[in-house]
């Protein structure tokens, strides 16, 4: 175990693991990033991927052989109710990286930005609130800030479904009952 990994195995411990109970999860995270940084960021994405109702976009592990990977992506952000953007140097100077960017801003995406190196977000993510994981004093508590966002949007989500469906569920029987 890397000491990334350890440092993010020994937040979980001491924090409420919200784990996932099988099924699909209804909560999307697109995860952008530069292939170069895929060490750096796999241990994070491995610790969000625990939060209950939590699925990840990770081109890595999700783009399926034989699949139209410009079509899956453009797809996936549609679907992502968080965008996170994983900004380096590399991340910078990947084309699919400032794409990606792109089509989440198009799309009125809430995008979070978590820096891994010195390189400061600019151009369409200049201005946005950004996580600091390239600070080793930082990262814990960043990773809490994160973790908790995660958790309170998942939360949220799954009580607006809840309405919804309540609500569904008086109509029909407002409906049944006027008969």
């Amino acid at each position: 175990m890397s000491a990334d990994e350890n440092r993010y195995a020994q937040f979980l411990t001491k924090k409420e693991a919200w784990k996932k109970e099988g099924g699909a999860g209804d909560f999307n995270i697109f995860v952008s990033y530069s292939t170069n940084d895929s060490a750096k960021i796999q241990p994070l994405v491995n610790q969000i991927s625990t939060i209950r109702g939590v699925n990840i976009f990770f081109a890595e592990r999700s783009i399926m052989p034989g699949s139209l990977v410009n079509q899956t992506i453009i797809k996936k952000i549609e679907d992502a109710d968080i965008f996170l953007v994983f900004f380096s140097e590399s991340a910078v100077e990947s084309n699919y990286v400032q794409q990606e960017i792109g089509a989440a801003k198009s799309r009125n995406k809430y995008v979070i930005p978590i820096l891994l190196d010195s390189t400061k977000p600019t151009g369409m993510l200049e201005g946005v609130n950004y996580l600091n994981f390239h600070d080793p004093t930082k990262q814990l508590a960043e990773m809490n800030r994160l973790y908790q966002f995660i958790v309170r949007n998942v939360q949220s989500k799954k009580q607006g479904q809840a309405l919804k469906f309540l609500g569904l569920l008086a109509i029909g029987y407002l409906l049944l009952k006027s008969d």
